[in-house]
């Protein structure tokens, strides 16, 4: 069995709360301060979710439509999470997701698309199932 492993750094920088991570060659920072009222700098790790798994099942569905006989010519996803203030948990307590399609098939077979979608996209599949987080070390300089 052959195993795919995906890597990602984060870096504190000299700006207090702000982090940036490095993928391959891409950089995302995220933004933690409340500089003018907004996170102007990048996205809070909540937003950076939602958008990750956004991104995932568009992919999912533009990949898999034709073989799923499911036609579109216009197509978003609206995503929102959402955080009780007196939550007990740190994380999100729910993520709301609506999909918007422009398509001459009928809402019963875009329900059966987003259906399989859902039990497609990876991303879903990390969110919704307990995926291990294993601390393998920590290194001190």
């Amino acid at each position: 069995m052959a195993i795919t492993t995906y890597q990602a750094t984060v870096t504190s920088t000299d700006t207090p709360n702000i982090y940036q991570a490095q993928v391959r060659d891409f950089t995302i920072n995220f933004d933690l301060t409340d500089r003018d009222n907004g996170y102007e700098l990048g996205m809070k790790p909540e937003e950076a979710i939602l958008a990750s798994l956004g991104a995932c099942e568009s992919i999912v569905a533009g990949t898999f439509k034709r073989k799923q006989h499911f036609d579109y010519s216009s197509f978003y996803i609206t995503l929102e999470g959402q955080k009780e203030t007196d939550s007990s948990r740190p994380g999100l307590d729910a993520i709301h997701m609506t999909v918007h399609f422009r398509t001459p098939n009928s809402k019963a077979e875009a329900k059966k698309f987003v259906e399989f979608m859902e039990n497609t996209c990876p991303v879903r599949d990390n969110l919704a199932n307990k995926v291990p987080v294993v601390f393998k070390e920590i290194k001190t300089e």
